[in-house]
């Protein structure tokens, strides 16, 4: 690797050749390896422009001069001003942005807990109840009647059953365990159960026996888990092992088999994930049983999808179903105009002009709050024990974030595109568990002498210079080494 001196000779160049062309302060960030080399200027109050000359000699052998001593990675930002004087701070093996560190492996949001293992075991030895084996084996046929002459492959039988649900640790629904009775597979995609195709036996324990339906989600991850609907019927959770994948639909997404319902399901009904399914899963029907009537009575009528979580307010006929409302390019914002949304539990404003009134109507469950505004008061949200997830950006004064500490379930702060008064005032917020912020205001947060003793994972988002980013790995324990040096053009 080659030597400081060989780096600073190279960085003086830089330095020079990037003032040459300055007609006002700035600064250029630059993230350089052996392979090239990425560049922004920033005017010194951060924001991106075009400064300096991007197409001169002097700054082309600069930059080819550069990927010589660059090795695996180097972060480099020059100040300059149009006098001539510059300065140039880098580092080796400083996060490209954003960066993130996990400091708890183990942690998980609540609702997001890692699914129990299914083990191998003895099972339930029963035969599958006559009374539904005849009740499927009828519907099955009726099927076959009137839309499937060419019928199905026989089914398996009893043992064969009990061996999979052996190496499962788990017996199916009674309705399934009938169904693979009677037929082993629906390779053909007849429709009997529309829009699912039934997967043969072998392959319902390929899927299961390591993956879990819904969202491998982690901390940085949206955490709100949506109802599906109707409310009620399944389990606010990310994913389940109680849930058996056992088909797929034309559209990659599955079905699955839900064996640990919410308070208004039940046992055996019928869920949808995958591409399609905003909520780590949905509501299709109450049973595999309601599937094939489903199919034999209206086979050939269009299902209307279940309603989006999210959807524009204009448009909305039943309060009830809207879970997520976004807003943008609008003059001002007021939550309390949402309180219809007697569900709400997301709410997303973006690029609003004037001021967003965070107070939230009482009794809505909303659990993230995500604002780019130009102002805002963060003490709007302490009424709103719920919020547990919130994002603040883009406002014009720096506001207090003191009032916050109120929260009791606020889990993950980003305040990286914000501007704050009080930044340490973090310390004293109780549930903190995931924290964003950029460059700056960790350096002011570390400086007080805080230490992450809660947290389970933090990231430097944002803008951040080259000491700020060194300094933040440093103190989540990445050696970083941080140089400085400066000089003047001559």
């Amino acid at each position: 690797m080659p030597g400081v001196d060989q780096v600073e000779d190279v960085l003086h160049r830089l330095g020079s050749a990037f003032v040459s062309g300055l007609r006002r302060p700035g600064y250029r960030l630059i993230t350089a390896t052996e392979q090239g080399f990425q560049a922004q200027t920033h005017t010194m109050a951060g924001e991106p422009a075009l400064l300096g000359r991007w197409d001169s000699m002097e700054l082309n052998e600069a930059e080819a001069a550069l990927r010589t001593v660059a090795g695996r990675g180097l972060v480099i930002e020059v100040i300059g001003d149009p006098d001539g004087n510059y300065t140039v701070h880098w580092a080796r093996d400083v996060p490209s942005l954003p960066a993130r560190i996990v400091l708890d492996e183990d942690y998980r949001f609540p609702g997001h807990e890692e699914a129990a293992t299914r083990r191998p075991g003895a099972a339930d030895r029963r035969p599958t109840d006559p009374a539904i084996l005849a009740e499927v084996r009828q519907l099955v046929a009726d099927f076959v009647a009137r839309h499937h002459p060419a019928g199905y492959e026989s089914g398996y039988g009893e043992e064969e059953i009990l061996a999979a649900e052996e190496r499962l640790g788990v017996r199916l629904p009674e309705d399934l365990r009938a169904l693979y009775r009677v037929i082993r597979d629906d390779r053909q995609e007849s429709g009997l159960m529309d829009p699912f195709v039934l997967a043969p036996l072998d392959v319902l324990l390929r899927w299961n026996r390591a993956n879990a339906p819904g969202w491998q989600d982690g901390l940085f991850d949206d955490p709100v888990i949506f109802d599906c609907h109707p409310a009620g019927h399944v389990r606010r959770v990310s994913t389940s092992g109680a849930r058996l994948t056992f088909a797929r639909d034309y559209g990659m997404n599955f079905g699955a088999v839900d064996l640990d319902p919410g308070p208004l399901g039940v046992s055996g009904q019928v869920l949808r994930y995958g591409r399609d399914v905003w909520a780590p899963a949905g509501y299709v029907a109450p049973s595999i049983r309601d599937l094939i009537r489903r199919a034999i009575d209206s086979l050939d009528e269009a299902h209307p999808e279940p309603p989006s979580h999210e959807t524009r307010v204009v448009e909305v006929e039943d309060p009830a179903v809207v879970q997520a409302v976004r807003l943008g390019g609008i003059g001002e914002a007021r939550f309390a105009d949402l309180g219809r949304f007697r569900n709400l539990r997301s709410i997303t404003i973006l690029g609003v002009r004037q001021k967003v009134d965070m107070s939230i109507p009482e009794g809505l469950p909303v659990e993230r709050v995500d604002v780019n505004a130009s102002r805002f008061d963060p003490a709007d949200l302490v009424a709103t024990p719920t919020v547990s997830c919130l994002t603040l950006a883009g406002n014009d004064a720096p506001v207090s974030i003191a009032a916050l500490a109120a929260l009791p379930n606020l889990l993950r702060l980003d305040l990286s595109g914000a501007a704050v008064t009080d930044v340490e005032a973090l310390a004293s917020f109780p549930a903190l568990r995931v924290l964003i912020l950029n460059g700056r205001q960790w350096t002011s947060l570390l400086a007080t002498g805080w230490r992450p003793a809660r947290l389970a994972a933090v990231a430097l988002g944002g803008a951040a210079g080259v000491g700020d980013a060194a300094r933040w790995s440093r103190a989540f324990g990445s050696p970083a080494g941080y140089h400085t040096l400066g000089g003047r053009r001559r």
